[in-house]
């Protein structure tokens, strides 16, 4: 297969730094994840949708609560699925599929590298591939309106580079005509409409002077309120029981939010992110803190860089429950195959390093002009329906073609270490 992972690439960072008040919050029951407090100034799902560039992982931290608020409700259902041997190849990856799903592709990569391109879809990242297809931005040709997209179930894959034999033989079916990256967990149920429920819950649960009906249908009352939700995640996370404890007093910590930016690029190019990392911890980090690499070294060390594995200070103190946000500059290198490249990155107080689910990684693509989303077109009926699965189209064969290859981070707490593959 040529998709490859590596480490080479050129990252810069450029100087600006800015703190604002968070609005993230993941689920209740998880001490990692508190509540934060709202502002104003932050971004809506519906901004991002003109602004937030190609990439989905722009409502990242709107998107962790609606998984998380899912698997409160579907504990036993809904499950995370990371593992040796898969490698999520964008941002927006959220590592959910329901347990006989996640079981199968775990199963899967036992025996060779499975690169995903798009798992578990939430309503506020289908409304920007909805948005960017109706714009014609970021290499969208399809997409299902919000509620009716198969990968809003938790139960569909798409890949690059699979193994058709390999699929089908742990119960996926290569199940959608004329998409050919695309995989359907055939003894999953259709929850299309459980992520709908769990962002009314959260509305609500922010919004007690404006609730709206928890019935799972993407209606305009539940459309309005989509489109004014912050896309970073609301003030009250997902609740499953009890309220945490908050953090000690003492503690440092950090959770990635959003980051704004292009999925797949070309090669020789140079590509700005945004990242947006919150202070979840019970201590401000002082200006010095820096964003580094997690393992000490760096193939990626740019001029801008303070040091070989440093590579910017914040500059000013970030307090509790409030977010630095980083313009990152990326130049990709000269590839002749696809290839995702994928840097874990941390934070350093001096005293301590913490924040390790910061992952930035980048797909790139030869053939391609300008940057895309990694989420790929999915083929609809004139209503926005996603086409609806065959299981019975099942055929022999291997695909290399890369499909809906994009960028990574592992987002929800799962980051991973760079990988060569």
């Amino acid at each position: 297969m040529p998709s490859s992972t590596r480490r080479n690439t050129r990252l810069a960072l450029a100087p600006r730094v800015a703190a604002v008040a968070a609005l993230a919050g993941g689920c209740a029951t998880d001490p990692a994840d508190p509540t934060f407090g709202e502002t104003e100034s932050a971004a809506t799902v519906a901004q991002q949708a003109t602004t937030g560039g190609c990439s989905t992982a722009v409502v990242i931290g709107l998107s962790r609560q609606i998984a998380d608020e899912i698997a409160c409700d579907l504990p036993d259902q809904f499950v995370d699925f990371t593992a040796p041997g898969i490698v999520l190849t964008s941002n927006a990856v959220l590592p959910y599929l329901q347990a006989g799903a996640a079981l199968d592709i775990q199963t899967v990569a036992k025996t060779r590298t499975v690169r995903i391109n798009s798992a578990f879809r939430t309503p506020p990242q289908q409304f920007l591939l909805r948005q960017w297809f109706l714009a014609g931005k970021c290499g969208i040709t399809a997409a299902a309106t919000v509620g009716r997209s198969n990968h809003e179930s938790g139960r569909a894959l798409d890949l690059s580079g699979y193994s058709l034999s390999a699929m089908t033989s742990n119960d996926y079916a290569h199940s959608v005509p004329g998409d050919d990256p695309h995989f359907d967990h055939v003894d999953s149920l259709d929850l299309r409409g459980q992520d709908i429920r769990a962002f009314q819950r959260l509305w609500n649960r922010n919004h007690p002077d404006d609730v709206i009906g928890v019935d799972g249908l993407y209606g305009p009352a539940t459309e309005t309120r989509l489109r004014a939700a912050p896309a970073t995640g609301f003030p009250v996370g997902a609740m499953c029981a009890a309220t945490p404890p908050p953090p000690m007093p003492d503690e440092a910590r950090a959770n990635l939010v959003s980051i704004s930016g292009a999925d797949r690029a070309p090669p020789s190019s140079a590509i700005t992110y945004r990242i947006g990392l919150v202070n979840s911890g019970g201590v401000a980090w002082p200006a010095t803190t820096r964003l580094i690499v997690a393992d000490g070294s760096s193939e990626l060390r740019a001029p801008s860089w303070i040091s070989a594995s440093e590579i910017a200070a914040v500059g000013t103190s970030i307090g509790i429950r409030e977010v630095a946000w980083f313009d990152v500059e990326v130049m990709t290198p000269a590839v002749t195959e696809d290839t995702t490249i994928v840097e874990q990155l941390a934070l350093s107080d001096g005293a301590r390093t913490f924040g390790d689910n910061i992952q930035l990684a980048l797909t790139i693509v030869p053939d391609v002009v300008v940057p895309e989303s990694g989420d790929g077109s999915e083929p609809t009926d004139e209503e926005g329906e996603a086409i609806p699965p065959d299981f019975g189209s099942a055929t022999g064969g291997c695909s290399s073609s890369g499909g809906h290859a994009g960028l990574g981070i592992a987002l929800v707490g799962l980051a991973r270490r760079r990988r060569r593959r």
